[in-house]
Parts: structure tokens; C-alpha cells; sequence
């Protein structure tokens, strides 16, 4: 039976072929509305003044005083930067940044991961930031330059994350003790903690929210309708956004896994028996009366939830092995019962479909062309979101994946990623037919050519506000990973 990963880096599941990329699951953003004037922050994101827990104070001095140590001897940049910088140095460099396919930008990790030091789940968009979530630190930089605008230090680490965020707040948690269960909410224009509290009281906690006992399933955080909503293995809780106040809380039999993801429905997955896999479509303010409740047939596989507007599901069906077959679920919002499958493809090259986030690599849902994108090898498929049917293919480079990134004006934007060889690209293509209308060259030098190789083998692209990222979203292999790459890729 195939397993989802453990605490640390997430891992393909070994009944899964391993296809040529396999970035971590993240949906293509969607950039929020201009937010308001941000209030003055120093580096460390500092004008926060929130209601913390008497406990929180002696922490924050401690990291205070290591982010003081910190700015005196710099950030540690990391191997695959060369000798590139994270923005450009004069106006030469911004102007040959600015052209399409170009490197934009590059950032550097703060520290190099060990052990219980990988998580870097999160990562969020405004209008004109990319927030990240390293294991240890949040920073947040211009979507354009690359210019570092805040940065906090965690005075734990970081352990779950919010997929989503919500009127510019998400969710992070982080290690208080040996248990994950600081949550802390973060204003994501500044990098103010809107609020910052325990999940419950730490001898509540038990072996469920420690990393080292909580086996296959540890917490995990979405956010809905304004809330955010925690699971684990033995239960779940909500609290409220806005000023992190407890809703409700149910204790359920411990499971094997759970999981959730929102955004426009809140989505909750368990693992509680050897056959089936329940489905929820929760009301945060009653946890004990769901919108809805379905069962799937486990049969070796596991569930991921791609989208939630649409609301498709991938669902292995196999009995495991190195043939294991992902179908394609499309759920009724409204009732949860299944309106029409699309069928496993040979040419499909999906990536980790059940990471530790909720989300498949190289699957995209769009609701306004009504369709279902997917990655194949040379291909991009398109299949119709009512009736299943493919609707076309789009051929690209035979040798290497093409990745469906964003739909933007009608067209799709399809990644081709690097190799060390070989430059990587975007084929904007008519999301009616499939025809290409635009394809844009990647920078051919050398250093760009293996930077973007390596970030393409570990991350999920977005294409945000005229740059495509490659941004680790999920876990820090070695300090050769980058953070983010940014390349230009002004819109077609």
C-alpha cells in the first residue's frame, strides 16, 4: 500500500513512477486585490505588537536578540546563487531582468537544513509580494525584483502551513516544545502576527502532535470562510482568523491519516479503517454536522484534493506497485457524490500526488474553461470537466514534461523545465484548441541553465505578476536547494 510521507521532506510514494519532475503540489495563485498601505516595518517585521500569551515572551527576546546576531553577519547565501545576487545590482542588470525569459532574481535560504530543520511548507502571494515559509524563518519579497521586504525568525520550527491564505492572513505552525501546536496567524503585507496561540494546553497534546511518534499523519491547516480549521490524527479544531478565538473542537478515533484543504470549501480527508476513505464537506462553526459525508474504496491508493473550485479529487485506484494509476474525480460541490471520472493516461507524468499539502504536481483545474489540465510526457492533455473527454493535446519536447501553470486571457501557460543541457521554456497555448499562440526562450547561460535545472526537480512553478517562480514548497533537501528563482515572463 502506497504511504504519504512522513515529518520531513516529502517523498514520491514508492508504489508511484517517477517521473523526470517532481516539484511539491501547489495550486496555480491567485493574486489577491491591492491591499492596504502597508504600515513601516523594520527586517524583522517589526511593528507587531500582538496579544501574546505570557509564555511567548521570553521566546520572542531570544529570537529578537538571534535576528540582531544575524543582520551583523549576514545571511548565508546557498551554492546554486553562484555569484548571482537576490535583485539586480544596477540599472543595466534591472533592464536585462526585465526581458522575457530572463533570470529576474534569485533568493537565498538563511540556513542550511539538518535534522528536523527541512519544513518549508507555505507560500503566499499579495498584490506585490511572494511570502515564504523556510524551517526556521518567513520573508517576504518583491514579486518584481526580488527585493527582500520583512523577515521574521520562528521561535520554533516550523511544522505545518496554511495552502491558502485569506484577506492577505495565513497560517503557519510551529513547534512549541516537542508538539506542533503554535499557531501563529501572519499579516502577510508586513509580517505582523495578527495573533499567536497554542492549539491546546501542551499535556492535552499527547503523542498525535509530536513529530517523532505521530507516525504517518501530522497536523495540517486550511483556511475557510474566516476561519482556520486544524486536523490531526485524534481531532480537529477551528479557530477564528480574525483574532485566533477557539470555535469548536471534536475528538475523533485516531486515524492512520488526515488531511484538508480550503479555499472556496473547507475539505476533509481521513484514514480511519482498512476499506474506505471518508470525504467532509465541513461547516467550521459545527464540526460534528458536515455540509456533507462520502466514502471512497481505499484499494491500496490515496486521496488528493486538487482543486475546490472546481472540486476534483486525485484517486489512486490501483492495487499499488510500479503501475499504480491516478484517475481524476470530479465531486458535485453540493453533495459530494461523483459527477464523471477522467481516466489514467499512459502519457501522464503527475509528479507526487499525496504530499504532506493537499494538491497533485503538474495538475491544474480551471474552472472558467471548465477544464482539467495535465502533465505528460512531451504533452499537455486537456480534458473536459462535465463529460471527462480529453479535448485536445498539446505537443511539445518529446524528452521532457510540460507542465500546466496558470491560465491567463484564455490561454494556458505550459513550463518546460530546464535541464543542464537544455534551456527551459513557457508555450503559452489557446485554451480552446490547444494551439500555440506564444513561446518564450529561457536564458541560455550556463549558471541559469543548472540553477533552473535544479529548482525545476523540487518545486511547483507559479506565474505571478509577470515573473514565473520556481519556489520550494514542502521540504529542504541539502544546502544546494535554492528558495526561489524568479524568470521573467511577461504576460503573452
Amino acid at each position: 500500500m502506497t504511504q504519504p510521507p512522513s515529518y520531513g521532506y516529502p517523498q514520491q510514494p514508492p508504489s508511484a513512477p517517477l517521473p523526470p519532475v517532481t516539484p511539491s503540489p501547489v495550486p496555480a495563485p491567485t493574486v489577491p486585490s491591492a491591499p492596504a498601505a502597508p504600515r513601516p516595518v523594520s527586517s524583522l517585521g517589526g511593528n507587531f505588537t500582538p496579544r501574546r500569551p505570557p509564555w511567548r515572551r521570553p521566546a520572542v527576546l531570544i529570537g529578537l536578540v538571534v535576528a540582531l546576531l544575524l543582520a551583523a553577519g549576514g545571511w548565508a547565501l546557498w551554492s546554486f546563487l553562484g555569484a548571482g545576487s537576490s535583485k539586480p545590482k544596477g540599472p543595466g542588470d534591472a533592464a536585462h531582468a526585465s526581458a522575457a525569459g530572463t533570470v529576474a532574481w534569485q533568493a537565498a535560504a538563511r540556513v542550511k537544513p539538518d535534522e528536523g530543520m527541512r519544513e518549508a511548507l507555505g507560500t503566499w502571494f499579495t498584490s506585490t509580494l511572494v511570502v515564504k515559509a523556510e524551517p526556521d524563518v518567513v520573508t517576504a519579497y518583491d514579486i518584481k525584483s526580488g527585493e527582500k521586504k520583512w523577515s521574521f525568525l520562528l521561535t520554533g520550527t516550523l511544522c505545518a502551513a496554511s495552502r491558502e491564505s485569506e484577506g492577505d492572513v495565513a497560517v503557519i505552525a510551529a513547534m512549541f516544545g516537542s508538539h506542533c501546536m503554535n499557531l501563529k496567524a501572519i499579516d502577510l503585507r508586513d509580517g505582523h502576527r495578527v495573533w499567536d496561540e497554542l492549539l491546546m494546553e501542551e499535556k492535552e497534546a499527547g503523542d498525535n502532535l509530536d513529530p517523532k511518534k505521530w507516525g504517518k499523519s501530522g497536523p495540517h491547516l486550511a483556511l475557510y470562510d474566516g476561519h482556520v480549521y486544524t486536523t490531526w490524527k485524534d481531532g480537529e479544531q477551528t479557530r477564528r482568523l480574525s483574532d485566533g478565538k477557539r470555535v469548536d473542537q471534536r475528538k475523533q478515533d485516531a486515524c492512520e491519516w488526515a488531511d484538508t484543504t480550503g479555499g472556496k470549501r473547507l475539505i476533509s480527508i481521513t484514514y480511519c479503517g482498512e476499506s474506505e476513505i471518508k470525504l467532509r464537506s465541513l461547516d467550521p462553526k459545527k464540526l460534528d454536522k458536515p455540509k456533507w459525508s462520502s466514502s471512497l474504496k481505499r484499494n491500496d491508493g490515496f486521496v488528493s484534493v486538487i482543486s475546490t473550485d472546481p472540486l476534483v479529487l486525485s484517486q489512486s485506484p490501483g492495487k499499488g506497485g510500479q503501475d499504480n494509476r491516478y484517475d481524476f474525480v470530479v465531486l458535485d460541490p453540493e453533495t459530494g457524490k461523483e459527477k464523471t471520472r477522467v481516466a489514467y493516461n499512459s502519457y501522464w507524468r503527475l509528479g507526487a500526488c499525496f504530499l504532506s499539502t493537499s494538491g497533485c504536481t503538474g495538475a491544474l483545474a480551471d474552472k472558467d474553461s471548465n477544464s482539467l489540465y495535465v502533465a505528460g510526457q512531451g504533452v499537455t492533455m486537456a480534458y473536459d470537466l462535465t463529460t471527462g473527454k480529453e479535448r485536445w493535446t498539446y505537443k511539445s519536447d518529446a524528452n521532457r514534461v510540460t507542465v500546466p501553470t496558470a491560465v491567463r486571457d484564455g490561454k494556458l501557460a505550459t513550463y518546460v523545465p530546464a535541464t543542464a543541457e537544455r534551456r527551459g521554456r513557457l508555450d503559452y497555448v489557446s485554451t480552446t484548441d490547444g494551439k500555440v499562440a506564444r513561446v518564450v526562450e529561457h536564458s541560455d547561460r550556463d549558471e541559469d541553465r543548472k540553477n533552473e535545472s535544479k529548482m525545476a526537480k523540487v518545486t511547483f512553478p507559479r506565474l505571478v505578476n509577470g515573473r514565473l517562480l520556481l519556489v520550494v514548497d514542502g521540504g529542504v533537501a541539502s544546502d544546494e536547494d535554492g528558495v526561489i528563482l524568479a524568470i521573467s515572463a511577461p504576460d503573452a
